[in-house]
């Protein structure tokens, strides 16, 4: 304990030598770093719908290296990176896809669902950064695809996170491709839009 103690005071005397611009740094790698631990230690997630158990689950920022990344058109402006992002002063870990000047922009996963998946969806958040001055001529569209075909669109228009649970096809033991695209709708200025912590999660039967 004593250790631990001494430890903590090393790293607290370090902190305090730090900037501002660093100390925010930090405090963003605090939020991931304790969003990490909460995905290695959540405990089994009971669907309330359809009275499943978590079987499997897919990490979208933790396979954001795996993904293929594309514009529809130019790829001027476009930008897809992993990073902490603020929306309404909230923090979460997100995917950053901001669409390009011309076009759409689309983060590719392929994903192989195990046999033993009777019902697939997605778990994630929207939002547009903090500092973003988004207005009715400049929106950002949110979309989702499954395989190619359309399965959810959300158009936003300010900083906030929302929330959102999509119920995927039927997949089991199939290879899927699920797509997160972003859409300018003709005018990409101040489109910082962000995906927060997205997860496929897999339920089967509970066993008897």
């Amino acid at each position: 304990m004593s250790h631990r103690h001494d430890e903590i005071e090393a790293i607290s005397r370090r902190i305090s030598d730090l900037s501002e611009e660093s100390l925010i740094l930090l405090s963003q790698y605090i939020s991931f770093l304790k969003w990490q631990e909460e995905q290695w230690h959540s405990p089994e997630v009971w669907d309330e719908d359809s009275g499943l158990n978590t079987e499997w689950l897919f990490d979208l920022i933790e396979h954001f290296h795996e993904a293929r990344q594309a514009a529809t058109a130019d790829p001027a402006g476009m930008e897809i990176k992993l990073a902490p992002a603020s929306c309404g002063g909230v923090i979460r870990q997100a995917i950053w896809q901001h669409p390009p000047a011309v076009g759409m922009s689309v983060l590719e996963y392929q994903i192989s669902v195990p046999m033993t998946i009777d019902l697939l969806k997605l778990r994630f958040a929207v939002g547009v950064r903090d500092g973003a001055l988004l207005s009715t001529d400049n929106q950002v569209a949110f979309r989702l695809r499954v395989n190619g075909r359309q399965l959810w669109s959300h158009l936003k228009m300010d900083v906030s996170w929302e929330s959102f649970t999509v119920e995927l096809p039927s997949l089991a033991g199939q290879e899927a491709v699920l797509q997160l695209i972003t859409d300018p709708l003709g005018n990409s200025r101040w489109n910082w839009a962000v995906w927060g912590e997205p997860q496929v999660i897999g339920f089967a039967f509970a066993e008897d």
